[in-house]
């Protein structure tokens, strides 16, 4: 089974004040629960009282589809979203009174059985989005909602998360897809594989000039903000947040691109991704701090690797060099501009193709170690 998710947030100013206390009251009363059942080792028996009930139990469903980290630690809450069935409605089936009701007829979804019913309209995209699922053999299976902060604000929003699953067979393996992930203003090098051939190349980058454009005017709205308070610590974060919609949109765009690529030619996704170590210590250098935004290339290794789970595409990560050379192994030195050059055999490539040319030369050895891997885990 294969899952994606679409996130509905809205401000929590947008939910009527008395559904909005009654639901992080059932939310609090349901994580102090969830935490002693897990820390218990899951023997906590179930809360005797609706809706406390009912929530535990599809709990224990979402536990094997959404993946919740229960805190060890006394005296720690489990911050579990409450999870819900759901139904979705596409042209006018039957209410079977789910604990979500998508409704596309009406283009909203509702949040029931905690006392009065949450009503939130559904923007085009997200219409877009589930009727995309939904033609490619998707259905929901649960939903998830909660109050809280998202990563990088203190806005506190109401949060809806909608799963939905489908079957989907795995496409036979024919070439290999390169994704080569670097500081993302040296751009996502990406190369098609077949044998020794590189079939066809390319380079994924975000609006640098916009980027930049977005920087210089947060560095100045933060000095405002520092100088004089308000209006300029609104726009400041403002201006932040827009830079990392920017960021997200590319990230989302290119893994859509890298996916479809990876279906057309029917490869093996193989992605090339820095360690999470290198990285930290490269933030913790003296590297330009303009560009450390650049390294938080983890988000677009996640958006490629659960796309091409549901579609089905195969999916690896494997280092591979981009400073020894493919010819004759030697270590190769840096020249200006990225190129590579080596001094024993004079070969020269641009740093992002070297990658692609290792993978030419060890494409039978990906190929064959993906499946049997593959087979390991299917026997397991």
């Amino acid at each position: 089974m294969r899952y994606r998710t679409l996130l509905i947030r809205r401000k929590i100013e947008e939910i009527p004040p008395d559904q909005l206390q009654r639901f992080i009251e059932v939310q609090e009363a349901f994580r102090r629960w969830a935490t002693e059942w897990c820390q218990s080792g899951f023997k906590t028996p179930l809360p005797q009282q609706n809706p406390l009930r009912q929530l535990a139990r599809y709990l224990k469903f979402g536990m094997a589809v959404v993946k919740h980290h229960c805190p060890k630690e006394e005296g720690k809450i489990w911050n579990v979203p409450l999870i819900f069935d759901v139904q979705l409605r596409v042209d006018g089936e039957r209410d079977m009174s789910r604990g979500v009701f998508i409704d596309l007829t009406r283009g909203e979804v509702r949040i029931r059985r905690l006392c009065e019913t949450i009503v939130l309209k559904l923007k085009k995209s997200s219409i877009k989005w589930i009727k995309e699922r939904i033609e490619e053999g998707g259905k929901p299976v649960l939903a998830m909602a909660w109050v809280g902060r998202p990563r990088r604000s203190n806005l506190v929003t109401f949060n809806v998360a909608l799963v939905f699953a489908r079957e989907v067979a795995p496409i036979e393996m024919r070439r290999v897809l390169v994704v080569d992930l670097n500081a993302l203003h040296n751009g996502v090098a990406i190369a098609t594989i077949e044998g020794e051939r590189i079939l066809q190349r390319g380079t994924l980058r975000p609006d640098l000039r916009l980027i930049e454009m977005l920087q210089k005017e947060i560095s100045r709205l933060e000095s405002l903000c520092a100088k004089r308070g308000e209006p300029y610590c609104t726009q400041f974060v403002a201006a932040q947040s827009r830079l990392y919609r920017l960021l997200r949109k590319f990230e989302d765009e290119a893994a859509k691109k890298i996916v479809r690529l990876a279906r057309q030619y029917k490869a093996l996704i193989v992605v090339d991704a820095p360690k999470d170590e290198s990285l930290r210590e490269i933030k913790q250098s003296r590297y330009d701090p303009s560009k450390k935004i650049y390294l938080n290339v983890g988000r677009l290794k996640k958006r490629i690797e659960r796309l091409a789970e549901w579609y089905g595409v195969p999916y690896s990560e494997t280092r591979l060099y981009s400073t020894i050379c493919p010819r004759c192994g030697f270590k190769m030195k840096e020249l200006p501009g990225r190129k590579m050059r080596c001094p024993k055999c004079g070969f020269e490539a641009h740093r992002d193709e070297v990658p692609s040319l290792w993978a030419a030369k060890r494409f039978s050895e990906l190929i064959s170690s993906f499946s049997s891997s593959a087979i390991a885990l299917a026997v397991f």
